[in-house]
């Protein structure tokens, strides 16, 4: 990632998810009801897919134009195709 505040925004999400993973391997370990294991794991899909999200929105444009010589019609033609997958996603 080229953009440093994305980047970490992204390692700290991460982070975040990283210790909720720990707090469901607790839970696991204390014997706790299946129920309550998966509305955890539930969270933990849902975060995952929003850090996606998040880089795809931040970087999808960057990644896809930077790497070819377009004009400036087909930075525009990628910037929609880009908005409507996160439309899609969302």
């Amino acid at each position: 990632m080229q953009n440093e505040s994305v980047q970490n925004e992204v390692l700290l999400r991460l982070k975040n998810v990283k210790g909720h993973i720990a707090g469901i391997e607790r839970m696991v370990e204390e014997h706790q009801a299946c129920s309550n294991v998966m509305i955890q794991l539930s969270a933990i899909r849902s975060s995952i897919e929003k850090i996606g999200i998040y880089i795809l929105e931040n970087n999808a444009i960057e990644c896809l134009c930077n790497e070819l010589d377009q004009k400036p019609e087909d930075k525009q033609k990628v910037e929609q195709i880009v908005k409507q997958m996160i439309s899609f996603l969302k």
